[in-house]
């Protein structure tokens, strides 16, 4: 399994209930409808942090495929570029990390 997580910041002046709305109904669908390879796509909404701390970002997607050349050839769809350019559209900032998962309990 290949997996990848992408935060995101919402755009400046944008209520939280608008950034989950939008990400949920508008953006989403472009990944989950336009990568045929995409094995799962996990939406977590930050709704606090812990005292005396900053939020850092706002959410964090989950994406997964069988392997890292699924997530290529994914990445090179009409489907990579509209969620590319729409998410400039309702993120002030975000970013691509790649992850190993292992079970701990």
């Amino acid at each position: 399994m290949f997996t990848v997580h992408i935060w995101l910041r919402r755009k400046e002046g944008t209520s939280p209930e608008e950034f989950r709305d939008y990400w949920l109904t508008n953006h989403a669908p472009i990944a989950r409808d336009g990568y045929p390879n995409l094995r799962g796509y996990r939406v977590s909404v930050v709704t606090g942090a812990g005292r005396e701390q900053e939020v850092p970002y706002d959410g964090v997607a989950e994406l997964s495929w069988d392997s890292r050349e699924d997530f290529s050839a994914d990445m090179k769809t009409e489907a990579a570029r509209r969620g590319t350019e729409d998410l400039a559209g309702f993120t002030s900032a975000f970013g691509l990390l790649f992850v190993e998962q292992e079970t701990v309990a």
